[in-house]
């Protein structure tokens, strides 16, 4: 049975000379952290507990609806669910700041993600 998807309320991008981080959260609690360091170009998704587990095979944005497709080892280390979808709910810029963000971190990753121009994909 499908869980429901998180609700995301706030979204903030980090950036510094050593990593991009994508901030999730609810509440005022970091939900799920996806980073990009750039020592070795490696993305990695964080849980609210600071565990960390490789990055997403795949990821699609469509509209507010986020989904992570995790390996098997990964959703287990971080106790997600292998398609970890999330409903964010922000405003269509913070949406814009995910979709730039994901673009850049999970550049390797197949990924579906609706733009202004249109839907892409990888």
């Amino acid at each position: 049975m499908d869980s429901p998807p998180l609700r995301i309320d706030r979204a903030d991008v980090r950036q510094t000379d050593d990593e991009l981080t994508l901030i999730l959260g609810t509440a005022g609690v970091n939900v799920v952290l996806i980073r990009l360091r750039y020592d070795g170009w490696v993305d990695e998704v964080i849980n609210s507990a600071g565990t960390v587990a490789p990055g997403p095979g795949a990821w699609t944005l469509i509209g507010h609806a986020l989904s992570l497709e995790l390996g098997t080892r990964a959703a287990a280390t971080l106790g997600f669910p292998r398609d970890c979808r999330l409903h964010l709910d922000v405003d269509d810029d913070a949406i814009r700041q995910v979709r730039a963000a994901l673009l850049e971190i999970l550049q390797c990753a197949c990924f579906v993600v609706d733009t202004p121009e249109g839907r892409i994909t990888s």
